[in-house]
């Protein structure tokens, strides 16, 4: 069985990963894919989870909108880490925070509804908010009897339909990023109104000319007629086939695996859209260990040019800090936890006046050397000199590892080696089923991607240190999650 259109509390499902995984299971589903609203959230912990019997596919579905009205763009395969995705991935979350505020807004001035701000508080910290998260909280509070009509009477009425990313760009995005473009319940969705014939030939043509390259033919909603048709225009089209039950757990009332309006599942070899994803995906190398062009929120470490104008404000003010976009790059906590904070804190300066008085909050005993690269919420300042001794002390590393992983040299960053099993493979299996000898096997396995993201991480800050420098920048900010 396969089904391509899957949401999991990431978004608006009500399923986290490991439930929502078992269930997939539990269905008979093979091939599968994460497509979260807006985010890469649920697919990025779903790839780690996924046994070697079953095929994940990396997805995500971006609303937008074109001149012929809203649609859905679904995008398999991509790669994560291209700046177009990036951009993309975090204009479609500050819509969704917009979209948010507005309804918020909304309740307060037409209903007179106050919701508490420590409710509110948690629903920003998800990654996509949307309507069923408001719709079940107003059910829980008393205001409407189900989802369904508080999302019809206090929700629908807050017009914020524009408030999309544009079409065009999410297909162009989606294709720079080695990914598959495609138009997500062509008709219209679970509990949406139907397109006219009209509005779906218009639409067609305008995400035709964008380059989209696949339809959701086979969908939970749709009549055998109506995919007999969708299945006919794509191939008029030259456009690939793909199927998705748009399963939202109990937020709605579609079941996994279930690609028509009959229930029948669709048969894997009429969804051409698999050997396309496959074709691509084996073509692009992903590292196990990421580097992440752009801005990327969440629990990352972002690494930045910047100029200090007035250190006596604060350092993230807009006077103090120019960002330069197009240099900034992002590396998970937990990459720089085990393999870059050792590095780093020995060059760290408690001397610059950017740094100043850090020695007295994270004192000597607490820190042995007393240096004091703080962890959490702010910057770590480096001079451009002081950045390229790290990159040194970087390459050293890197080339003892080549040499033998178990040098006494190397002990300083001992835990971090030794977690390396942590950084398995996609399809490999999951930390908590292997044992010790495994798991250090693992970890052997893995110090060539150790050595390859190093160099890559080097790579990465000398051309920024190079821009740096041309653009009159005089600091690099380490800024934690």
């Amino acid at each position: 069985m396969v089904d391509l259109h899957i949401h999991s509390r990431a978004s608006d499902g009500t399923d986290d990963i490991p439930e929502l995984l078992q269930k997939i299971r539990d269905a008979g589903i093979e091939v599968f894919s994460i497509t979260d609203h807006d985010t890469i959230e649920g697919a990025r912990d779903m790839e780690t989870e996924v046994p070697e019997e079953m095929t994940f596919i990396r997805g995500i579905e971006f609303s937008a909108i074109t001149d012929a009205g809203k649609c859905h763009i679904l995008g398999y395969g991509c790669d994560w880490n291209k700046r177009a995705f990036r951009s993309l991935l975090e204009e479609g979350a500050q819509k969704r925070r917009n979209k948010f505020e507005k309804r918020i807004r909304y309740l307060r001035e037409g209903f007179g509804i106050e919701l508490s701000e420590d409710t509110v508080r948690m629903l920003r910290l998800k990654g996509s908010v949307g309507k069923p998260h408001l719709g079940n909280l107003l059910v829980s509070e008393g205001y409407a009897p189900d989802k369904n009509s508080a999302i019809e009477k206090y929700i629908n009425p807050c017009k914020t339909g524009t408030d999309r990313i544009d079409g065009g760009k999410v297909i162009k995005a989606i294709l720079a990023s080695g990914g598959v473009p495609v138009w997500a319940h062509p008709l219209g969705g679970t509990d949406e109104r139907e397109l006219s014939a009209w509005e779906f030939e218009k639409q067609l043509k305008v995400l035709l000319d964008a380059g989209l390259m696949g339809m959701e033919c086979y969908y939970s909603k749709y009549t055998e007629e109506q995919i007999d048709m969708l299945v006919s225009t794509a191939r008029k089209n030259n456009l690939y086939i793909s199927g998705g039950s748009d399963y939202h757990g109990k937020n709605k009332n579609v079941k996994l695996g279930e690609l028509s309006a009959s229930g029948a599942q669709a048969d894997r070899n009429k969804l051409t859209v698999l050997e396309i994803i496959a074709e691509k995906v084996s073509t692009q190398k992903r590292p196990l260990l990421e580097i992440v062009e752009g801005h990327d929120p969440g629990a990352y470490f972002q690494i930045m040019p910047i100029k200090v104008i007035d250190i006596g404000k604060r350092t993230d003010a807009p006077e103090n800090q120019q960002e330069m976009r197009e240099q900034l790059i992002s590396v998970e906590e937990d990459i720089v936890s085990d393999f870059l904070y050792q590095i780093f804190k020995r060059h760290f300066d408690n001397d610059l006046l950017e740094n100043a008085g850090r020695d007295a909050e994270y004192a000597p005993e607490r820190y042995g050397d007393g240096i004091a690269f703080e962890w959490y919420l702010t910057d770590n300042f480096y001079t451009l000199e002081s950045m390229k001794e790290v990159l040194d002390d970087i390459r050293v590393v890197a080339d003892q590892l080549k040499k033998d992983p178990e040098d006494k040299s190397l002990d300083f960053m001992r835990k971090g080696l030794e977690g390396l099993g942590r950084y398995t493979a996609a399809y490999g299996r999951h930390i908590d089923d292997m044992t010790e000898e495994e798991i250090s096997r693992r970890a052997e396995e893995n110090i060539p991607e150790l050595v390859d993201f190093y160099e890559r991480f080097c790579d990465h800050i000398e051309e920024m240190i190079k821009e740096a420098h041309e653009n009159g920048y005089d600091r690099i900010s380490v800024c934690g999650p």
